[in-house]
């Protein structure tokens, strides 16, 4: 079976690295996958295996960011898409950004493709907290219009489902629920690898992703400053981004620079997962959550917010992990603090690995392919 996965823009994060490991098990299972893009970036390329076949459409505009060349290189990519489509004929297009030219693509070209939009974002939630009012209710309206015109949408939580049926009013029946292959059994062999840049010497808590304001990285060190009042910890942050220079003002306006260590992005966080002892996710909002399945893989306890739309269903709604709403620092640290006390973390781990188990990349692609056929039957 012939597909394409359709990412304009490949960079380093959880859509990539999620397709990624899609993509690897389909071609183990005989699919012929190619990765279709505009831009790309060596880390997201490195996701991906050797074995897919990846076709990258240059335009002169595409790192340029104002809103005009941007419209400009749509229209080149519409026209270099589709001919690239018209040419190699797959069976179905797995779109997991730019809808908008996704759908175009679908409507004017000569192949018949069935096309999936993967929304791994609640859209309400992340218009209503990334734009105005005005443009909010522009791309709002604008993904009412247009995600009724693919074949299929796949919505990585329930939470996601469930905005697109309520806000934008999607049929549900067109939707189905798969989440995230993020229980990666690579990450397990990669969790070994030597960390020669930190000593977990005290309590270490972590914390994985971009340095931005969905993120909420303030809270975590709000409540951190309680925490290293009544007990003795670390705390270790990964990632990079554009809120870093806010992130090192806190730090340093209150005292944290011997307790907080920010690491930066590293290709491979899994190593300082495995050796701390707590992960806390701290966002305002997230489509899924990958690293909390990662964290319970290596069975390392989890404290996250009750956020649109993953974590509250990956963590059962506290059974496998934690949960404490955004923005609360108080009950945060509260939840650190017994955390650190406690003394049942075994038992904790083992169940933690064993829900963990839901988020395998067979059993997520399985569920992928049982789409696909359902959608060409």
């Amino acid at each position: 079976m012939k597909i394409f996965f359709f990412i304009p823009t490949l960079e380093k994060g959880g859509i990539e690295r999620s397709l990624s490991r899609i993509s690897r098990k389909l071609i183990d299972l005989g699919w012929d996958v190619t990765l279709l893009t505009n831009e790309l970036s060596l880390e997201g390329k490195s996701y991906f295996e050797n074995s897919i076949k990846i076709i990258r459409v240059e335009t002169p505009f595409e790192n340029k960011k104002s809103l005009f060349f941007q419209l400009l290189n749509n229209f080149l990519l519409f026209f270099k898409f589709r001919k690239i489509i018209n040419s190699h004929k797959p069976k179905l297009v797995l779109a997991a950004k730019n809808f908008p030219l996704a759908i175009l693509l679908k409507k004017f070209s000569k192949n018949n493709f069935k096309l999936i939009l993967r929304e791994a974002v609640d859209p309400h939630v992340a218009a209503n907290i990334q734009r105005n009012y005005i443009s909010e209710r522009i791309i709002l309206y604008i993904k009412k219009m247009l995600y009724p015109k693919s074949d299929r949408i796949i919505a990585i939580s329930h939470g996601v489902k469930d905005s697109l049926v309520d806000k934008l009013a999607i049929d549900s029946k067109m939707i189905n629920v798969i989440y995230n292959p993020a229980a990666d059994e690579k990450i397990i062999e990669l969790s070994q690898e030597i960390t020669d840049d930190y000593s977990f010497k005290n309590y270490t808590i972590v914390n994985i992703g971009r340095l931005t304001k969905q993120k909420d990285h303030l809270t975590l060190l709000k409540a951190f400053k309680l925490v290293i009042k009544k007990a003795k910890c670390n705390l270790l942050i990964i990632g990079e981004g554009s809120e870093k220079e806010n992130i090192e003002k806190y730090i340093r306006n209150n005292d944290l620079e011997n307790y907080v260590k920010l690491l930066g992005y590293k290709s491979n966080p899994w190593k300082y997962l495995s050796r701390s002892n707590l992960f806390v996710l701290s966002s305002i909002w997230e489509g899924f959550g990958n690293v909390i399945v990662e964290s319970m893989l290596l069975g390392i306890p989890v404290i996250s917010t009750r956020c649109k739309s993953g974590p509250a269903e990956i963590l059962d709604n506290g059974k496998y992990g934690k949960l404490y709403d955004i923005y609360d620092y108080t009950k945060l640290s509260e939840l650190i603090l017994n955390e650190i006390a406690s003394k049942d973390l075994e038992n904790s781990s083992n169940i933690a690995k064993k829900r963990s188990e839901d988020f395998t990349i067979d059993k997520i692609t399985g569920s992928y392919i049982k789409s696909f056929e359902e959608l060409l039957s």
